[in-house]
């Protein structure tokens, strides 16, 4: 059986070390069981079972897993020291960026939470319209906290109809113009302009620039707040349409 390999990692077996029991906490903060999350992602029980136990899961599932519970794979990767503090600070230096949303038509080498070098790099595969939106977490979640942040930059439109989660969300745009959707309304964003909402709604962010080489990026600040969650509260895109 081939060895499985979570980008961004050097050590999978060390990362899923960390992670897993993580995982077993925030599915019980939420108050989900096993086959309550496993349902919800479409995973086998085993599979998550595995997760908690600190054994690696093929990517793909451990993305959705994380996805379910409102959080991203580097946030789990603290060193036990720093998950156990108080507090968290976040060192620019030392935070990748990621990609965040794909296209279906960019090449399979761009894949969801693969890191990305240098913003050059960011703006030639955006502006080429291979990804539409690179994040950076910001590593603030202390490990019984419900506030995560991060860096988001967007590139012209967003193919996924949106999405819809417990908790609360807030967001400031730093630069360009930010094409905000919330349910059925469309709220333009400025630099400096922000806006509050509830993560039940679906909701979708988008840059209003055109696609053009010397186009800067739209950027924003995400900050969210989570809450337990509730039946519907983690939706798949073509479920948000109907919402």
């Amino acid at each position: 059986m081939p060895k499985l390999i979570w980008k961004g990692c050097e050590d999978t077996e060390a990362a899923a070390a960390l992670a897993g029991p993580r995982i077993r906490k925030l599915r019980q903060a939420r108050k989900l069981s096993i086959r309550e999350l496993a349902s919800r992602v479409n995973v086998s029980k085993n599979t998550l079972l595995r997760l908690e136990q600190g054994e690696p899961i093929a990517e793909p599932l451990f993305i959705r897993i994380c996805n379910a519970l409102q959080t991203v794979p580097p946030n789990l990767f603290a060193t036990e020291e720093d998950w156990e503090l108080p507090y968290r600070v976040h060192r620019q230096s030392a935070a990748p960026w990621r990609i965040a949303f794909r296209r279906e038509k960019a090449p399979s080498m761009y894949q969801d939470f693969a890191p990305v070098e240098g913003s050059d790099v960011r703006k030639r595969i955006g502006n080429l319209g291979f990804v539409t939106g690179f994040l950076q977490s910001l590593d603030c979640q202390i490990s019984d906290g419900k506030l995560q942040a991060a860096l988001v930059e967007l590139y012209g439109d967003q193919e996924r109809a949106g999405f819809r989660h417990s908790g609360e969300e807030f967001v400031y745009c730093l630069q360009g113009r930010l094409k905000l959707t919330i349910n059925s309304d469309t709220l333009i964003l400025e630099p400096g302009d922000s806006a509050t909402f509830r993560s039940g709604f679906r909701h979708r962010y988008e840059s209003d620039l055109p696609l053009q080489p010397g186009t800067e990026p739209t950027r924003m600040l995400m900050v969210w707040i989570e809450e337990e969650e509730e039946e519907m509260a983690v939706m798949a895109d073509a479920e948000c349409l109907a919402h």
